[in-house]
């Protein structure tokens, strides 16, 4: 594997661990289901109780032989939240399949239409940002082809690995950034990950409509398909059923809120329900107008960041092995999560896990819809890190070349240090003065030239037995 197909692998361009690894076999769709399911629940048993992805963890399946729900939970945890179907997660950027999902529907009712402009979706007196004169419009939007940034440029903090950091993001940072934005590139010819576009389409869609976001998800789409668990808002009086979140290095971790940028993150939602939404999708289970819309969301083609996966709206298409399924995933400061469905196989899969993750569970649900995508069942022993003075932290920060295609970025973070390259990004912690390591890509190891003598000139970047050298940028 080259130093591209490591940014693609690691930094959420494509499947998330695809690389060589031991692999269970797992004949995760074969006739014979309970075979398949004691399978599957080995899978996420290992990634608990030996990788300890996780203290908890809940999988849903969809098959055309029904629905199973699998639970896993370290019995060392001291959680003590109910684990089942209907246990409560913030289910993070999955909730951009509900905001396509939403934009279908009111296209399916004809009141806008894919190729109308974000202009026309702001507050008067808002200039949209545009490039050459092409304008983002909602497919844009809808596919991370707006050409705009991850995150808006105005957050209090914009340090990536920062608590909670899209809470109280209001409408007037929303707007009042929006035409300093300057496009790089034309909207609909690159893929570019970003919540800041889902953020302007859900709030567009509710701006032109002169009802909240969350009045028009739910009465369009959540009610709807009965979705009662689905909700922007935590309510108290299901307290035991949600998950106790928790961060990288499994410390508990305090619920999140995204502000107005709710519709690229902010759902809380079950496995259950989520069940049911992929059984809009596979099978056509729900109100016509939804069918409709989410024929409508598959039949969009667009860039999607990898030589194997195309965006349609909201949901990733990749084709592999001679399989083509749909997914999308998502992590919260303390949940990380998966979805995804296979069309031929009218099979489905939710992945639920009760911390933050650089992977989670999203290649066993890959494996889950396309058996031949493998699963990593390494174990690789938890990092232990040092605390450095700022002064030896800051030594890596800068920019560093393997080629001109092949750039990272290192920064300042909450925690550690952010590595960064292309949209995807992780944090690092040291280990030593010059190594550093990382919880959210196991076995991955960076080791700074320099750091603990002066000036730092390279970096050495070693995953799986092999190793990239980077030269520093000035």
């Amino acid at each position: 594997m080259d130093r591209r197909d490591f940014s693609k692998v690691f930094l959420g361009a494509a499947i998330a661990y695809t690389l060589p690894q031991p692999l269970f076999a797992l004949d995760a769709l074969s006739n014979n289901t309970a075979k398949g399911v004691d399978e599957l629940q080995r899978l996420v048993r290992h990634r608990i109780l030996k990788q300890h992805g996780a203290h908890a963890a809940v999988t849903g399946t969809l098959k055309p032989s029904g629905r199973r729900i699998i639970t896993v939970r370290d019995p060392e945890a001291k959680d003590d939240y109910q684990l089942g179907g209907d246990t409560i997660f913030e289910v993070a950027s999955l909730t951009k399949i509900f905001t396509a999902l939403l934009l279908a529907v009111e296209v399916v009712h004809k009141r806008v239409r894919l190729d109308d402009p974000l202009q026309d979706y702001v507050p008067d007196g808002v200039k949209a940002p545009t490039f050459k004169g092409r304008q983002i419009t909602l497919t844009d939007l809808a596919t991370h082809g707006a050409a705009l940034p991850l995150r808006p440029n105005n957050l209090a903090t914009s340090v990536p690995d920062a608590p909670n950091k899209y809470a109280g993001y209001s409408f007037e940072q929303l707007y009042g950034s929006l035409p300093s934005y300057h496009l790089q590139t034309s909207p609909g010819s690159q893929f570019n990950y970003s919540n800041l576009a889902f953020g302007l389409l859900g709030q567009g869609i509710a701006l032109k409509s002169g009802r909240s976001f969350a009045e028009i998800l739910r009465e369009r789409v959540t009610e709807p398909l009965g979705l009662s668990d689905t909700t922007l808002e935590d309510d108290p009086r299901k307290a035991a059923r949600r998950a106790q979140g928790h961060d990288f290095y499994l410390s508990p971790i305090g619920p999140t809120s995204d502000g107005v940028l709710a519709p690229a993150g902010g759902l809380r939602s079950t496995a259950n329900d989520l069940l049911t939404l992929l059984d809009l999708f596979t099978n056509g289970q729900g109100p016509k107008d939804l069918v409709a819309a989410s024929r409508l969301m598959l039949s969009v083609d667009r860039p999607g960041g990898s030589d194997i996966t195309r965006m349609a709206l909201g949901w990733r298409r990749t084709t592999t092995h001679g399989e083509t399924y749909y997914w999308s995933n998502g992590s919260s400061d303390g949940s990380r999560t998966f979805m995804g469905f296979n069309p031929a196989r009218r099979a489905g899969v939710v992945a639920l896990a009760d911390a933050a993750s650089g992977e989670g569970l999203d290649d066993i649900g890959h494996h889950f819809l396309n058996p031949q995508q493998t699963v990593s069942t390494k174990i690789v022993p938890t990092p232990d890190f040092i605390t450095l003075p700022e002064k030896v932290l800051l030594r890596g920060i800068g920019r560093y070349e393997q080629a001109k295609d092949d750039v990272i970025e290192i920064s300042r973070g909450y925690t550690g240090l952010i590595v960064s390259a292309g949209y995807g990004e992780f944090v690092i912690r040291p280990q030593s003065s010059t190594l550093y390591a990382s919880k959210m890509v196991p076995g991955l190891t960076i080791e700074f030239e320099g750091a603990d003598v002066g000036p730092v000139v390279s970096l050495t970047l070693r995953q799986d037995d092999k190793t990239y050298i980077y030269k520093r940028v000035p």
